[in-house]
């Protein structure tokens, strides 16, 4: 009877606890902002082997980029956890998590580090005369929705990729290998951003490199 009546008596803050745990995805620990502006939010995640994140509340369409191959799980609130699948380098998803936002945990049942991006999509709304669809031979079309569309790039060192100035802006993710611009220069796991209005030539400095790249509306 005294452990009910303990029980009970911590109740209230072991709720408030579970509620104050239920943070924004920028807040939550792991997801390390890392830049902002008008288009977009980078979330660099970075989590150990064995780790899971905090509960933690998606409410911002995104588009997730998966660096590292993992064995990654996750958990809905009140729900059970999904069991672990692999996720390779390269793989990219576009969640709207604006029209249905979710509050989860991620938990890295593999044997390395689990290395992801998620990249929230800020404006509210296309530019209207935003930019047109890439086609290059190296260049494959993968997502196309309101405010991004994203491609993979696979080139080599006499294979350089060219971007016209327009009115879309660009974030280019490097997957494998390194990759250069101008005097800037990415390895694995990096990023560049590129604001609208911007002539973009990117070049390889090794055989295969590989990229993902969001044209932001």
């Amino acid at each position: 009877m005294n452990s009910i009546k303990h029980l009970i008596k911590f109740l209230p803050l072991i709720l408030c606890k579970n509620l104050h745990a239920q943070v924004p995805v920028r807040e939550e620990p792991r997801h390390k902002p890392v830049l902002e502006n008008s288009y977009i939010r980078l979330l660099d995640v970075h989590l150990n082997a064995g780790d899971t994140t905090q509960y933690h509340i998606h409410a911002t369409p995104s588009v997730i980029v998966f660096i590292s191959k993992s064995i990654i799980g996750a958990q809905l609130i009140g729900k059970t956890p999904v069991t672990p699948n692999e996720v390779t380098p390269g793989n990219t998803l576009f969640i709207d998590y604006g029209t249905n936002p979710i509050t989860h945990r991620v938990y890295n049942s593999g044997n390395n580090i689990f290395h992801v991006m998620d990249i929230e999509l800020l404006k509210p709304a296309p530019a209207s005369d935003s930019c047109t669809l890439l086609q290059q031979s190296n260049i494959a079309s993968n997502i196309n929705q309101k405010l991004v569309n994203v491609y993979t790039l696979n080139f080599d060192k006499d294979q350089p990729v060219n971007i016209n100035p327009g009115n879309c802006a660009y974030l280019v993710v490097c997957i494998s290998g390194a990759v250069s611009s101008a005097n800037k220069k990415i390895a694995t796991g990096e990023y560049l951003f590129f604001e609208p209005g911007t002539a973009i030539k990117l070049n390889s400095q090794q055989k295969n490199s590989s990229c993902t790249l969001l044209q932001l509306k």
